[in-house]
């Protein structure tokens, strides 16, 4: 590199605390690329906030420069790098208090006491009516499969079903307890 592409970052601070625009430009591409990178460095892989990260920096160090605040221009690239810690720490910390905010308002939404209430009561009365299905075979292959949540070969080895005939087998038992739910009042309208 020749000397004269070489600014000392002294003059370079204090030009830019002294309103020259040439100087914010030639901060910029100096500095800019550097910033990327130790950015990149401290987001998460494939990250697509970099470059707006990066452009934060850039912007609130120039606004400090232009403030006078960074007097020892020696500290310049120790400034950036803490300002791009700064940054990249603000924007995680942020994401992580909106995700824990999304999470709990799902819980609220999805957990409240009268929900809880409500499917205790409708587990009980439907386990209540699936003891009342004459068929045994029935009555199990409904709990191991959907409340007991068992996989279909794991149902099909327990009862002695054969695997291409499950799926008939569950749907005769799933239409024998909808018309004990029919009788008992409870449809799909209801629910």
């Amino acid at each position: 590199m020749d000397d004269a592409n070489q600014v000392a970052p002294y003059d370079l601070t204090s030009r830019i605390a002294a309103g020259d625009r040439a100087a914010e430009r030639e901060f910029v591409g100096r500095y800019a690329p550097g910033v990327r990178t130790l950015v990149r460095r401290h987001c998460r892989p494939g990250d697509p906030i970099v470059e707006d990260l990066a452009q934060d920096v850039l912007a609130n160090v120039l606004m400090r420069l232009r403030a006078g605040a960074v007097r020892d221009a020696a500290a310049l690239p120790a400034y950036i790098h803490s300002a791009v810690l700064h940054t990249t720490s603000a924007e995680y910390r942020k994401r992580r208090v909106e995700e824990s905010d999304r999470a709990l308002e799902k819980v609220v939404i999805e957990d409240s006491p009268p929900r809880r209430f409500a499917a205790g009561q409708l587990g009980s009365m439907l386990r209540a009516l699936l003891s009342e299905l004459p068929v045994f075979r029935d009555r199990e292959v409904l709990r191991q499969f959907y409340l007991e949540e068992l996989d279909r070969d794991e149902v099909c080895d327990r009862l002695g079903i054969d695997a291409d005939h499950f799926h008939r087998v569950v749907f005769r038992a799933r239409e024998r307890l909808r018309g004990l739910l029919e009788r008992a009042g409870i449809t799909e309208d209801a629910t």
